[in-house]
């Protein structure tokens, strides 16, 4: 009944918007994005957190914690792949022009950050203080100052405290994990 009411989108529909929202995406990128000051922040949040990085983490445990990272990086980007899609956040400034999440944020700060906490503060007590410290950077401190620059816009359906949540999960889950596979590994 519905589809006879309503025009329901063919996948050739579909694909035609996408390919006009990827040359849109494309021009925005070379017109707006690369080169100017908000790339090069998005490209040195790229690669000098990693120095500072290697120079902190602990190499007698670097497989655990670098194992830790590379689960956070791939949840943090799978999470901010569904927010972008459902519109309740985005970046208008992209290092990457094809790729819709913030790279710098879900491979690098999130992660390094996260590995950190994790490394330095590994009873629960002192990794839920840390966890709560991180929670506020990212949320009240950094997406801020993002907003500032006009590289990261809240949807209307969203907002800092919501993030100040998911980051607390976030941590507390990737922390309960790794400590039950801590447990199951042998001595």
């Amino acid at each position: 009944m519905y589809s006879l009411i309503l025009h329901l989108p063919t996948n050739m529909e579909i694909n035609k918007a996408k390919e006009k929202l990827y040359h849109l995406t494309i021009d925005h990128w070379f017109q707006h994005d690369l080169f100017s000051p908000n790339w090069w922040i998005l490209f040195l949040a790229t690669i000098i957190p990693y120095f500072i990085w290697w120079r902190l983490v602990d190499k007698n445990r670097f497989f655990e914690i670098f194992s830790y990272g590379m689960v956070c990086a791939t949840i943090s980007m799978l999470l901010d792949i569904i927010g972008t899609e459902l519109m309740l956040w985005s970046y208008p400034d992209k290092l990457i022009p094809i790729i819709t999440p913030l790279i710098p944020a879900n491979l690098v700060i999130i992660p390094i950050t996260a590995m950190l906490v994790y490394q330095y503060f590994s009873n629960w007590h002192k990794f839920l203080v840390a966890t709560l410290g991180w929670s506020i950077l990212f949320s009240y401190i950094i997406e801020p100052l993002f907003m500032l620059r006009k590289m990261f816009i809240l949807g209307e359906h969203w907002s800092h405290t919501k993030s100040f949540v998911g980051f607390i999960i976030l941590g507390i889950m990737l922390k309960a994990l790794f400590e039950k596979i801590k447990k199951h590994l042998p001595s």
